[in-house]
């Protein structure tokens, strides 16, 4: 449903001849509302439990879908965008923590790679729902809220008979401390950010810098995508056998060798589809192994907050690195988005490396 709406309001703003601009400063709202809204989050969830607060932020998030196409003003709809972004970081917090919390410690990182393949299958789904339904009047709007609260249909099951995790701790952890008990996941989350959101927003725009015909360059995304979603599993064993750092550290260098690779590779159809399939799986292999490492080092009452300090992390590197690559592509046009991509994941291999991974949850004071 995320990856529907991005496009959807994309492309009604760009049908009105708004500004690339203002289409990019409102694609920035969840994030900021997820930096903002953040703090409050843990005492939400503690407050109303897990299954409620999933309701809660669903109901904002569709709420605020219904009413995009009753408000054509653009003010309207960057407040719109930053509620929607308020009820889907709630939703994103909960069901990380939920799984997370319910996974066992000898399959855990199997667990997230499952977690992680769905949702890269859902990322590639939006736009081809969007392509079936069009971007034009009311209806993709009534139909991606449908479609949110068809997705609410299993939490009564999951929940019930015990399902749901408990998060009502009397104690709300600070977030201070979730970043000094765990500051390399943090920053390595933030990092992941910033590479993600850099692909997902100028790879095509890469591809067609660098000579490629437009349909060419929008299949690279596609093959990123799709191995973002095929890898999760083959890593989340590895996560089950391997030390976080380690696969933190494979997955970094890989992404440091993958902004060296593609250049050399970008006009050779085969090659670029096998690289790009690889980049892509492990770039979605950080979010997995930082997903399984939180589960490791924090105790089931601690992680609303540390997923919420994460999950914070991730979109300020969402905020930040798009507008890093962009600068970095008119200094040294195409290959500066490279620089930004490979420097991040020379970030995360060199941070893991003097990294321990805390195998057992530590109580934060």
């Amino acid at each position: 449903m995320i990856s529907a709406v991005a496009p959807l309001l994309s492309l009604n703003l760009e049908q009105r001849g708004v500004s690339a601009g203002w289409n990019g400063l409102l694609a920035a709202m969840p994030p900021l509302a997820t930096l903002i809204f953040g703090v409050f989050m843990p005492m939400v969830i503690r407050r109303i439990g897990a299954a409620p607060s999933i309701y809660l932020g669903a109901g904002i998030s569709a709420t605020a879908l219904l009413l995009f196409p009753m408000f054509q003003q653009l003010p309207a709809w960057f407040a719109l965008r930053f509620v929607m972004g308020v009820g889907m970081g709630i939703v994103w917090v909960v069901s990380e923590a939920w799984v997370n919390a319910l996974a066992p410690e000898n399959n855990r990182g199997a667990v997230m790679g499952i977690y992680v393949t769905v949702l890269c299958v859902g990322l590639a789904s939006g736009p081809l729902i969007l392509g079936l339904i069009g971007s034009e009047g009311a209806l993709p709007f009534v139909a991606t809220a449908i479609i949110l609260a068809i997705a609410l249909l299993p939490i009564p099951l999951a929940s019930g008979s015990g399902g749901a995790p408990s998060f009502h701790d009397p104690e709300i952890i600070p977030l201070t401390s979730a970043i000094r008990h765990a500051p390399v996941i943090m920053i390595a989350g933030l990092l992941n950010g910033a590479i993600w959101t850099t692909q997902l927003a100028l790879l095509p725009v890469y591809g067609v810098r660098a000579g490629l015909p437009e349909s060419r360059a929008l299949i690279l995304l596609t093959a990123f995508i799709f191995g973002s979603a095929v890898f999760q599993l083959p890593i989340g064993r590895l996560l089950d056998r391997w030390s976080g750092r380690s696969v933190l550290v494979l997955c970094g260098a890989i992404q440091c060798l993958g902004a060296i690779v593609l250049p050399l590779v970008v006009h050779d159809s085969v090659l670029v589809w096998l690289w790009l399939l690889i980049w892509g799986g492990f770039l979605a292999g950080l979010y997995t192994t930082e997903l399984t490492m939180i589960g490791r080092s924090f105790a089931t009452k601690e992680l609303p907050g540390a997923t919420t300090v994460f999950n914070m992390a991730f979109n300020f590197g969402a905020l930040s690195g798009p507008a890093l690559a962009g600068v970095a592509m008119q200094i040294w046009d195409p290959h500066g988005m490279l620089v930004v991509i490979g420097a991040a994941g020379a970030g995360v291999a060199i941070m893991s490396m003097s990294f321990a991974d805390a195998k057992q949850p530590v109580r934060l004071d």
